[in-house]
């Protein structure tokens, strides 16, 4: 077995291996406060992995491929717009985020 192989089989391994254990955590949090909170049932480790699962399908975890191209393409637009504007127009939009936003500009000491 390479190298390469053997490092990947370990990541593989440590993903599903903390799947397992945030699983757990699931399960004793979900049964601590949900039925205590709310009057819900108590659930077993594997309803524990399945609501895991079901929630990084519904809300997703640790970013996604979609958020980086949906900032990449938002990214892009504002350059094109910024470039497509005048000096004063830029200067006056930058002015507006400032007063709505506060600083976003590095100041740079020279």
């Amino acid at each position: 077995m390479s190298v390469k192989t053997g490092f990947v089989l370990k990541g593989i391994a440590g993903v599903f291996g903390m799947f397992l254990l945030v699983g757990g955590i699931v399960m004793y949090l979900w049964n601590w406060l949900m039925p205590e909170l709310f009057s819900l049932a108590n659930i077993n480790y594997l309803q524990a992995l399945g609501l895991l699962l079901l929630s990084k399908i519904f809300f997703g975890a640790g970013g996604s491929h979609f958020a980086a191209r949906w900032k990449g393409a938002w990214a892009e637009h504002m350059k094109v717009k910024m470039e497509s504007m005048t000096p004063e127009e830029r200067e006056r939009f930058r002015q507006q985020w400032e007063a709505r936003c506060g600083k976003w500009r590095k100041e740079t000491n020279s």
